[in-house]
């Protein structure tokens, strides 16, 4: 997985932010930052197949079909009349997403770790996103620059466009041109490059546009409940708000997990087949 280009291409991007400071820091701790985030990347990338099976077991164990933690083989099964219930949704697309994020994590830890060692002060591409208590922090933390590009790309250009508008709907329609239209837009031609340039590569990002709205959507309402929160403390303070934040992490990770239903179609699989798990997941039945 190590020679993927297509994953994290952004993060030679964080060179043009230290390039000015290089000689102004201490090479040392940043190459033992490297070596250290190196070996993080090694326990993901040789661990991760390991603790997957372990928690699929566990799963198995109490009688939780989780779909071989992959949300294409619990949307195959479903267009061929498999009966699914909302735990089997909530846990399949959870672990698809935990999959996904140890490998993905690996990856970039690994790169990240190489520009470290050869003496550059790179922030880390993912820092702890189960940490994230609302969508816009976890959208940071799971792909930081990734993120970046897209701000600067699509979000700030519309933002500062439309200057006349509701602050509430500046952030709406700013947020879905960013992590709505120009993250389609990037998927697509990352789809190109890889596979080919061809409308089936088109035509296969094109079927998860639901994915990219309601990831857009969901970025705003956070970035709009937190600019409406008017008393703030510190996330994960040991107070009576602790239980709160375990709350939010969980609803932020799930709703990201959860979307992705609608990022994996199958061959068989329509629109509207992703809609009734997705609802399904929610606890709406629309069978």
């Amino acid at each position: 997985v190590l020679p993927t280009w297509y994953w994290s291409v952004t993060i030679p991007q964080g060179y043009a932010y230290i390039n000015n400071r290089f000689l102004c820091q201490d090479k040392n701790r940043i190459v033992r930052a490297g070596m250290k985030l190196m070996g993080i990347a090694l326990l993901y990338l040789v661990f991760w197949y390991w603790i997957m099976q372990h928690l699929e077991a566990l799963f198995s164990f109490v009688g939780i079909d989780v779909y071989q933690s992959s949300i294409r083989v619990m949307l195959h099964d479903y267009t061929r009349g498999h009966e699914i219930n909302t735990v089997s949704v909530l846990l399949t697309t959870l672990m698809d997403l935990v999959r996904t994020l140890l490998t993905f994590a690996g990856i970039v830890h690994f790169k990240v770790a190489v520009w470290r060692i050869c003496g550059y002060d790179i922030a880390p591409y993912i820092n702890k996103p189960w940490l994230a208590t609302n969508l816009m922090s976890f959208w940071t933390r799971y792909a930081y620059y990734y993120r970046e590009f897209l701000v600067r790309a699509f979000y700030y250009p519309v933002f500062f466009r439309f200057t006349r508008l509701h602050p509430g709907l500046r952030i709406l329609v700013a947020s879905l041109a960013a992590a709505g239209l120009g993250n389609l837009i990037t998927h697509m031609m990352k789809q190109n490059l890889q596979h080919g340039m061809h409308m089936q590569s088109v035509a296969y990002v094109l079927e998860t546009w639901v994915y990219f709205l309601l990831l857009g959507l969901g970025i705003a309402v956070s970035m709009m409940f937190m600019r409406r929160r008017k008393h703030r403390r510190k996330p994960w303070t040991l107070d009576r708000g602790f239980a709160a934040d375990l709350l939010a992490a969980y609803v932020t990770i799930q709703y990201f997990a959860l979307i992705h239903v609608f990022a994996r179609p199958t061959e068989a699989s329509t629109i509207g087949d992703m809609l009734v798990l997705f609802m399904l997941g929610l606890g709406i039945d629309l069978q």
